[in-house]
């Protein structure tokens, strides 16, 4: 827990995360997002999909499942969504 005070008598408190921690946060926020994808994987719908969007779908899912693996868990680099995927 770290303490800031700003020399007014207000102190805020702020538990800071752990690396560990931080990750399990990604993963939380990360699984919804690969979720939302699911339905775009199933064989009738990704097949319709051009070879580009095949491409893009499976690389975003990717680069989602690898977020949580980011080198810096407090700053992570998520994907981008396809802008076809609405």
């Amino acid at each position: 827990m770290q303490e800031e005070d700003d020399g007014k008598g207000n102190v805020t408190r702020t538990r800071v995360l752990s690396e560990d921690e931080a990750r399990d946060m990604l993963r939380m926020i990360r699984t919804p997002l690969l979720e939302e994808t699911d339905l775009w994987m199933m064989v009738d719908r990704y097949n319709a999909l051009s070879a580009e969007r095949q491409t893009e779908l499976t690389t975003y899912r990717q680069a989602l499942r690898d977020a949580p693996q980011s080198a810096d868990p407090f700053n992570p680099d998520f994907p981008t969504k396809p802008s076809w995927m609405v």
